[in-house]
């Protein structure tokens, strides 16, 4: 555990003693009435340029209740942006600044999940004493979760399940040339409405599954799955009644080969219905994002699929190159020579009778004992 001492230094950065007078036109973000800036702010109200501390990922609604009723006989001002968040919704505050002490604000960010300390001449003791204390209203992290298909009573039905986001390190479990392409399908999952298809291809065992999962515990949007045996959903009308309930969402086909191949090759390949959510009429009502996984070639996936505009990113996943494969060897605790490249799979289950007693390391994919 950190000293307090350490904490400081890590998370207060002590400007110069020089004062400043801010303009009351200053203390909004953009010059009119609309949000405070918190910087200013404290700077208008104390002519001071304060230190700055900060904890993210902190449940604001419920800080503020213990906080206000903890230290409602201190707090001297405050000030407050409220708004409604959907029609049909109350207005609820989403940034509150509360002066208290000697000059101390403390500014709760509850869109944010941030809580800011700002202060100058406060005893430094007394600030880090309710710093610690905000700190347990820190938000758990909850696993993530996919609204899986399933087929019920004649029709397409959501469950809801809960998965748990593998420790993968993307440069110890890849190859090199896979490092700029994971960077860019995570930088367009993480944009909001947007479109287009992600196609993920290569050998069983290595790696495409656990990639997916990973992908799916980085990013914070609803994630739908289609399991490989539900391919024939694809053209289910009730399928689309689920997409457009879920708009700006991830849409996740494992096993896809007789989703994406060839229409002239096979006459009943359900692409165009892919081709309508991922760039057609319905995907910009939709903004839904596909990711399609499959061992076939690439040749046998219909051309359509791959064209500019369309389509995000596409990797073929191989064996792990020799000297990777040996590194990762050696980090799981093996002591095994690497001649040849191997597959995740290959490495994570070695079977060599010397490591009957090293612990068996979880399998990371949507199937079990599976590393696809």
């Amino acid at each position: 555990m950190e000293t307090a001492q350490k904490q400081l230094q890590n998370q207060v950065f002590d400007l110069t003693k020089t004062t400043t007078n801010v303009g009351l036109d200053r203390i909004f973000s953009h010059g009119g009435t609309t949000d405070h800036n918190e910087l200013n702010l404290y700077m208008a109200h104390n002519n001071l340029i304060p230190n700055i501390m900060f904890e993210r990922e902190i449940d604001c609604r419920r800080a503020i209740k213990w906080f206000s009723k903890t230290f409602h006989e201190d707090i001297k001002e405050s000030y407050f942006n409220k708004y409604r968040w959907g029609n049909n919704t109350s207005p609820v505050v989403d940034n509150l600044f509360l002066f208290l002490f000697d000059d101390l604000m403390v500014n709760f960010d509850t869109q944010s999940s941030l809580v800011k300390f700002m202060f100058k001449n406060t005893e430094l003791s007394k600030v880090e004493e309710i710093f610690k204390k905000i700190r347990k209203f820190r938000k758990a992290k909850a696993n993530p979760r996919i609204s899986l298909l399933v087929s019920a009573n004649g029709s397409i039905e959501t469950m809801s399940l809960e998965i748990t986001k593998p420790k993968l390190n993307i440069q110890d479990n890849y190859n090199d040339d896979f490092m700029e392409i994971h960077q860019t399908i995570l930088n367009r999952l993480s944009k909001n409405k947007d479109k287009g298809l992600i196609l993920l291809h290569g050998k069983p065992g290595t790696g495409k599954t656990s990639y997916i999962r990973y992908l799916i515990g980085s990013v914070k949007k609803k994630v739908i799955f289609l399991p490989p045996n539900m391919a024939a959903a694809i053209a289910d009308p009730n399928l689309i009644s689920i997409l457009i309930q879920n708009p700006d969402s991830i849409f996740v086909i494992e096993d896809a080969e007789n989703i994406i191949v060839d229409r002239e090759k096979e006459g009943n390949s359900p692409v165009s219905t892919l081709l309508n959510i991922s760039d057609g009429l319905l995907s910009d009502c939709l903004n839904i994002q596909i990711i399609c996984s499959f061992n076939t070639d690439i040749s046998k996936v219909d051309t359509a699929l791959m064209r500019k505009g369309r389509l995000i990113a596409k990797y073929e996943f191989k064996e792990l190159e020799v000297n990777k494969a040996q590194m990762l060897s050696n980090k799981l605790g093996y002591k095994s020579e690497i001649n040849c490249p191997q597959t995740l799979t290959a490495i994570y289950n070695h079977e060599d009778k010397e490591f009957s007693q090293v612990k068996r390391r979880e399998h990371i994919g949507f199937r079990a004992n599976s590393l696809n």
